[in-house]
């Protein structure tokens, strides 16, 4: 491709507009088309904690969340402002000694990997963060981790992209090999389509490529969050229960979990839970489990004034890894979702890798790990396991 080749991106998620960013940088024409009104204001992007965290899960997800936090780190001020990259680090909080081993091979992970990171045990745990309850042994401190506040930063790197051609207020209806087709009529064509529009990243696709979509769909998963008023931020840290990356890595069923983040605005965002579904009303009962868990961390937070609460939804996929790369059986059509609670995390990382993929580049990172291609090898993996 040269320089007047031209993209189309479908979504102005916080991962489109990085990817718009990407190509934009490089020269390219870039068309970008969102359903809503502007960019970040809608899906996870809008409705994430917006924690920026590396997580030992995976080594492939490892690398991706560091590479992602690099460059998160470069592009942004860390000022502790709504702007920026606020690094406050995370808190994986252990309540008894089997989870503080768990930890201990995190730490090993971590390390080996390059990533700054520390155990604190006993009474040090409570120096660090006096709110804690004081039965937790320990935890592991990941001090480079930091906060963005998804919804002003993607409206922030969309303005700075002024040169791209926008269509807002815009619904898709059939996504082709190079091509969309548009809900008013018009079809826009390009010599790459790189689609990025969440838990609705296969809904639009026809013939062999609707059929792929059918057999390994999105799987969105839903979850719950409260905002506390200003002037209660009483943690410095993301503090995230260690039991938390269970929950995390199923895709079928119910997890409650402690994730409490402060924000640069003097408040706690109060989380975590994950269901299957799409986001809806807010279920009262469930959200009281997630405060009563973040309280038996935090002694005292369920008493903190509650400014607003909201659901949003996940997209997921059956592996628990992205779909970064080509649409299986289409040649000018890319994928760029599934990033399940990591997307924020993980966008500006996986915009390069994909860019690096359309262009033909030396890619970064290992692009094979997040092929779409690998669903099938998985499938059958598994037929003869």
């Amino acid at each position: 491709m040269n320089q007047r080749h031209h993209v189309i991106i479908l979504g102005a998620g916080i991962a489109g507009v990085c990817c718009a960013r990407e190509f934009v940088d490089r020269g390219f024409k870039v068309s970008l088309i969102e359903s809503g009104p502007a960019a970040g204001v809608q899906g996870a992007t809008a409705a994430g904690m917006g924690h920026i965290v590396v997580n030992d899960g995976d080594p492939e997800v490892l690398r991706l969340c560091l590479r992602g936090r690099e460059l998160w780190r470069e592009r942004l001020n860390e000022e502790e402002t709504d702007q920026s990259y606020w690094r406050s680090g995370t808190l994986w909080m252990a309540e008894d000694d089997s989870q503080m081993e768990a930890l201990k091979g995190a730490l090993g992970r971590l390390q080996s990997a390059g990533v700054e990171s520390e155990l604190i045990e006993g009474e040090r745990l409570f120096k660090v963060e006096p709110a804690l309850a004081r039965d937790l042994v320990g935890g592991l401190r990941i001090p480079h981790d930091g906060v963005v506040y998804a919804p002003k930063v993607t409206a922030n790197l969309w303005n700075e992209l002024e040169q791209v051609e926008s269509y807002f207020h815009t619904a898709v209806v059939e996504i082709g090999d190079g091509w969309v087709q548009l809900a008013n009529g018009s079809r826009l064509a390009g010599d790459a389509v790189i689609v990025a529009t969440g838990i609705s990243l296969l809904d639009h696709f026809t013939g062999a490529a609707g059929e792929w979509a059918r057999q390994f769909p999105i799987l969105p998963r839903e979850g719950h969050l409260a905002i506390t008023a200003r002037g209660t931020r009483i943690l410095g840290h993301h503090v995230v229960e260690a039991g938390y990356q269970k929950g995390a890595h199923q895709v079928s069923e119910e997890a409650v979990a402690c994730a409490i983040l402060p924000r640069p605005t003097d408040q706690l965002c109060l989380g975590s839970c994950r269901r299957p579904g799409r986001g809806g009303p807010v279920d009262a009962q469930l959200l009281q489990r997630i405060i009563d868990r973040c309280e038996r961390f935090v002694p005292g937070v369920s008493s903190l004034p509650i400014l607003r609460t909201w659901t949003g939804s996940r997209a997921a996929t059956s592996d628990g890894k992205p779909l970064i790369g080509p649409m299986p059986g289409l040649k000018r059509t890319w994928l760029l979702g599934g990033f399940e609670g990591l997307g924020i995390t993980q966008a500006p990382a996986a915009a390069e890798l994909l860019c690096q993929r359309v262009l033909g580049e030396a890619c970064i990172l290992d692009p094979g790990a997040w092929d779409p291609a690998r669903m099938r090898s998985a499938v059958v993996g598994r037929l003869h396991g």
